[in-house]
């Protein structure tokens, strides 16, 4: 028993500084995701909004639901080549939210 006592704390500051390290790491990579996250979320909606007002302008003629086809084929053809992922749901969303701020 004395001799884990003893190897235990003559190991103790690499012990502690093993365990920092895997929480730092752990944080950081956790911190990476959500930003990322963040990124992508602030992407898509820029995208949106965009293709909408693109939509808006070259489809004067068209009607609302051939406007929203256009901008739901265009926004996704648009985020793909970004290599993003979305749904359909929150592409309808961002796209209905975009055209209600105009």
């Amino acid at each position: 028993m004395s001799d884990i006592i003893s190897l235990i704390s003559d190991n103790l500051i690499q012990i502690i500084s093993t365990i920092i390290t895997g929480v730092i790491g752990y944080l950081g990579i956790r911190i990476k995701n959500l930003y990322q996250e963040f990124i992508q979320d602030k992407m898509k909606k820029d995208i949106v909004e965009k293709t909408v007002k693109y939509v808006e302008q070259v489809g004067k003629d068209l009607t609302c639901d051939e406007k929203k086809k256009k901008a739901l084929e265009k926004s996704l053809e648009w985020i793909k080549e970004k290599k993003m992922n979305v749904s359909d749901t929150e592409l309808e969303i961002l796209i209905e939210s975009a055209v209600n701020c105009l």
